[in-house]
């Protein structure tokens, strides 16, 4: 049986993105954004630019929005059906580095809700195996081959 991506599918697969996102991606970005509504990109740009230090906690949130922000690319390209290439491999890679400790951490403390961060985590290790098996696995419509013959 040959699998098609249809619109069924690409309804299918919103639907449990979001979903997800909706149940799971609140208390993460509630733990990101409640240090005074600072963005955790920010405190990595002042390391470069002023003379400050990271500690634990600054530190673990900016692996968080770097994992949020590949799970939401990773979350795109499945719904778009995107095959994968080397450079969604490697984002990929990142945000298992950047994701695994956070998820962890939180479950094991119960750091935002603790057992709600479990759906986007398993959606993340499907999506995981999903890009690395390759992404989009429907076969290609085969174009007819147009023979011209010129006259001369």
């Amino acid at each position: 049986m040959i699998k098609e991506y249809t619109g069924t599918i690409f309804l299918q697969r919103v639907i449990c993105s979001f979903s997800t996102l909706i149940f799971s991606a609140w208390p993460m970005l509630l733990a990101l954004f409640a240090d005074g509504g600072k963005m955790p990109i920010l405190k990595l740009v002042k390391v470069f630019t002023e003379d400050i230090t990271l500690d634990m906690n600054d530190l673990l949130s900016i692996m968080a929005f770097f994992a949020i922000l590949i799970l939401l690319i990773m979350i795109t390209g499945w719904i778009f059906d995107v095959s994968s290439n080397l450079f969604l491999k490697i984002l990929v890679v990142i945000g298992c580095i950047c994701g695994i400790p956070n998820t962890i951490i939180s479950l094991l403390l119960f750091i935002g809700g603790g057992f709600l961060i479990v759906p986007a985590a398993i959606l993340a290790i499907y999506l995981t195996y999903w890009y690395f098996k390759g992404g989009a696995d429907y076969p290609m419509e085969q174009k007819p081959n147009i023979i011209l013959k010129i006259k001369s």
